[in-house]
């Protein structure tokens, strides 16, 4: 392997490291208003590359990502049932 193609997938799995905890942060913080800008930030990706590169790795935008997530979250709370208290 060349060292730019090596220097290129190493840098490609840094951004993967980075989107998968910005993924948890959605995930861990779904009560909070999204703000991408500070999720680009936190990536150090502009908004517009930050969501497109987001959506390559996860099949849907970071708003799309969060509505399904809470979907599962609330089918989940509906099969649960009524808590015994």
């Amino acid at each position: 392997m060349c060292l730019s193609l090596q220097a290129a997938a190493q840098r490609h799995l840094r951004e993967l490291v980075l989107l998968r905890r910005v993924r948890d942060r959605i995930d861990r913080e779904h009560a909070a208003p999204l703000d991408v800008e500070a999720l680009a930030s936190a990536v150090g990706l502009p908004v517009a590359l930050f969501v497109r590169r987001f959506r390559d790795a996860y099949g849907l935008t970071p708003h799309a990502y969060r509505r399904a997530a809470g979907a599962v979250r609330n089918r989940e709370a509906r099969a649960a049932g009524p808590e015994v208290a």
